[in-house]
């Protein structure tokens, strides 16, 4: 919001400089972003007086001015086509520098002496653009009568303006007298409030001229009815203080409109009552497919949640975002029905998105605005438009207002202030700040109680009026104190170093990692569900039971995901268009239907991962891998997730999942229960999802479960302080036997001191005999407090071979 402090200067006194206001403003909430001098470099621009206007004798198009401007008197040279004698201009001297009109963007030129068609020229009449306040450049910019003769331009047109950037929780400070009241407060100035008419004591109205038939959508409707109007220019003044706060004029009732919801933040919107039928308003809720065409032009299509302003035949504006074409204000205007209005700001959020329609107006009312501001932004408009348009007067009022809003009472220790703060403030000092504020402060005893106006929505616990009163001192008078105590120690979330663990390792994979939606399409889930009524993957959910969004922000994607897999397929259906081979990972969380022991209506949001890999196993090269991805890639990168985790005793299962293909589908279990789903992708649901030609598997493990079977613990590093000791096993063993129960049966007998399990060679041959064959391990003992002995590890050994006799048949090959 842009703020001029020739404005400002109407409500406060100011007695600091710009840069030091801005600053104290900021250190108060209330953000400065940048500080604008107008009329920074008007050096040698004075106003001038036009003395009269001849003809050049050798060009029909240039005109000869002469203009006085103090001690200074000079003929110039121009073709501007709307100078005459009279008016006040701004004249520039030689040596005054100038942006050039002529040149795209913003060029400075020093304007010298020079001789035009024989005439001999040493000044210039300018136009807005040469001085830098509009891109208006057709003619020279004629001043208002007022404007002194003589005096520098900068003194007269001169300003400075405060861009604030105003948060959403601060509305009551998004105008100008917003920023003027917390200007008094922290300056410790009286605020001085404009002029207002008289809207209590005008002729009181009835539903003759507005009724509410939606009070839900509106806290209040304040309609004033005037006549007499004359539409025209604004005057000087009123236009000149719009274009500096960045709107631009458009007529005297429009600026009027646009100028109270500047100076009042309440915006205000002006009805043509001749092109009103009945030459009255109704508050109503749209028809559903209702037409109105918008001041932009632009056709817009209502609905019944959008808030409308219309006669008894049509909408004439939607409310609190833009009025209608069919009731604007035109030169032809003589009576108006000038509303001011509380909106609902949840309504007016919904409708300037719905419409993509954002305007200064659907800005403040979203953010949520004080209804008694509305009848003192009537009252200022009123007074204005009386003022500007002699002869005008005010036919009827009517002021619809159900459950008016009061001023709430707050009471609070005075001691909290300290507690919260750490710094011990005088009363006589708080009551000062508090009552600058407008909060009428009282103290008995240690008990301090105020009321909080109805603009100070954000007032509302002893917190707020605590953090009031640091503001207001100022945050930079706290004393500055080391903190003393004991640092609270860092918790690392187990389940984020879990994940980080199983990322090193697909990473480690080759596999990049990929963020999808958490949303998905209904046909998407369908294609991986093991049942036609059924959606996800590695835990189908009935369609029915899924979460779905009420206002999803892609609308083919209503359903919060079940399953990862939707979402990696489409990316690596999109990367395999450039790339020969590809393998994803996402490790995030799926949306399922509450558990019986979650009390929340919200879903269980679980932790899983999903991996996917299609084409090449390597890039083509000389030393490269020939061959595509395949099933047991994807089984050695779970393997490999599994060892990292800790897990041991799981186990391959045969699956039959129906997205998967047969034979190429396993599915993962930690004891008995099933964690995870790995296999080939069906070439048909392959193809579905866009994916032409190479074979795609897919993994998607619980990592909820996988964590709570881990042994890793993720609190820190350790270090082991002894050696490790590696041993290789050759073990013996039925050629059916799977080395998985191999590998169980020998971590069985090394116990606790094994840390790890490889598998690194399989053999088979006449030496050991038909249907044998013989598996190579290397497996690594640790022990945390000693050095192994080799007596201790032969032990190890023995024990080893027992257990893999009992357990599998097996024998140690020496």
């Amino acid at each position: 919001m842009r703020v001029p402090l020739r404005w400002l200067a109407d409500f406060i006194t100011i007695d600091l400089p710009p840069r030091d206001l801005a600053h104290r403003l900021t250190m108060a909430g209330l953000e400065a972003e940048k500080i604008e001098v107008i009329g920074h470099g008007w050096d040698n621009v004075y106003v001038g007086h036009v003395e009269q206007v001849a003809s050049h004798p050798d060009a029909d198009r240039l005109v000869l001015a002469t203009v006085s401007a103090g001690e200074h008197r000079l003929t110039v040279v121009t073709g501007a086509p709307n100078i005459a004698p009279g008016q006040k201009v701004a004249l520039a001297l030689v040596g005054a520098r100038l942006i050039d009109p002529y040149v795209e963007g913003v060029t400075y030129k020093t304007l010298k002496p020079s001789t035009i068609r024989g005439i001999r020229s040493e000044g210039m009449v300018c136009s807005e653009k040469e001085l830098g306040l509009s891109a208006e450049h057709e003619g020279i910019m004629v001043l208002a009568e007022d404007a002194p003769v003589g005096v520098p331009l900068v003194d007269w047109l001169g300003d400075t303006v405060i861009e604030f950037e105003i948060t959403p929780n601060l509305v009551h400070a998004f105008s100008m007298l917003g920023i003027a009241r917390e200007a008094a407060a922290l300056t410790e100035h009286c605020l001085h409030l404009p002029p207002v008419a008289d809207l209590a004591g005008a002729p009181a109205a009835d539903d003759a001229l507005a009724r509410l038939e939606a009070p839900e959508l509106c806290a209040r409707y304040l309609a004033v009815a005037i006549e007499g109007l004359r539409v025209g220019p604004s005057p000087d003044w009123l236009a000149r203080r719009l274009t500096v706060a960045g709107v631009r004029p458009i007529n005297n009732i429009v600026d009027v409109t646009n100028y109270v919801m500047l100076e009042w933040g309440q915006p205000l919107h002006a009805f043509d009552r001749a092109r009103l039928a009945e030459g009255r308003i109704i508050v109503r809720r749209a028809g559903q497919d209702e037409a109105l065409e918008t001041l932009d032009h632009q056709q817009r299509k209502l609905t019944p949640e959008v808030l409308v302003i219309a006669d008894p035949e049509r909408a004439v504006g939607i409310a609190g975002v833009m009025g209608g074409v069919n009731s604007e204000v035109d030169d032809e205007t003589t009576a108006i029905i000038l509303e001011s209005a509380t909106f609902n700001m949840v309504s007016i959020r919904h409708t300037a998105r719905a419409l993509k329609l954002k305007t200064d107006a659907s800005v403040r009312f979203e953010r949520g605005l004080d209804p008694a501001l509305a009848f003192d932004a009537a009252a200022r408009a009123t007074h204005l438009l009386l003022e500007l348009c002699p002869g005008s007067k005010i036919v009827a009022v009517r002021d619809i207002y159900p459950n008016p809003v009061r001023p709430r009472p707050l009471a609070m220790p005075f001691g909290e202030i300290e507690r919260l703060l750490g710094v011990r403030y005088q009363p006589e000092q708080v009551l000062d700040v508090l009552a600058s504020l407008d909060l009428a402060p009282s103290l008995e005893g240690s008990t301090l109680s105020l009321t909080i106006p109805t603009y100070r929505q954000d007032l509302t616990m002893a917190a707020d009026i605590v953090e009031e009163v640091a503001r207001i001192v100022g945050y930079e008078t706290l004393p500055e104190t080391l903190p003393t105590g004991k640092s609270t120690p860092v918790q690392r979330d187990p389940v984020f170093l879990r994940q980080r663990l199983i990322r090193e390792v697909l990473v480690a994979s080759g596999c990049f990692e990929a963020v999808t939606y958490i949303t998905a399409r209904e046909q998407e889930l369908q294609l991986l569900a093991a049942e036609d009524d059924s959606s996800g993957f590695l835990d189908p959910v009935p369609l029915a039971d899924l979460w779905k969004l009420r206002n999803p922000m892609q609308s083919d994607r209503p359903y919060l995901r079940p399953t990862l897999l939707p979402g990696l397929l489409a990316v690596v259906s999109e990367n395999l268009k450039h790339e020969m081979g590809v393998r994803f990972f996402e490790l995030s969380r799926v949306y399922l239907p509450s558990r019986a022991d979650e009390e929340a209506p919200l879903p269980h949001e679980a932790n899983w991962a999903a991996v996917v890999l299609a084409g090449r196993r390597e890039p083509v090269g000389r030393f490269s891998q020939e061959g595509e991805l395949d099933f047991f890639d994807l089984k050695g990168m779970t393997e490999a997730v599994l060892n990292r985790c800790g897990v041991s005793d799981a186990r391959f299962d045969r699956s039959n999942h129906p997205a998967l293909h047969p034979g190429r589908a396993a599915i993962v279990s930690i004891g008995d229960q099933p964690i995870g789903v790995l296999g080939e992708l069906r070439p048909d649901l392959a193809a579905a999802f866009g994916i032409d030609g190479p074979r795609v598997t897919v993994a998607e493990l619980d990592l909820d479960a996988l964590f709570a079977a881990s042994s890793i613990a993720v609190t820190g590093v350790q270090v082991p302080r002894f050696l490790a000791v590696e041993q290789d096993f050759a073990i013996v063993v039925a050629d059916d036997t799977p080395a998985a129960e191999v590998e169980r049966a020998l971590r069985a007998g090394a116990g606790p001191l094994a840390t790890s399990v490889v598998l690194f060679d399989i053999y088979r041959g006449p030496q050991l005999g038909e249907g044998k064959k013989s598996l190579a391990y290397r497996v690594t003992f640790t022990a945390p407090d000693r050095a192994l002995t080799d007596t201790e590890l032969g032990k190890v050994r023995e024990r080893i071979g027992k257990a893999l006799k009992q357990r599998v048949e097996g024998t140690l090959r020496t």
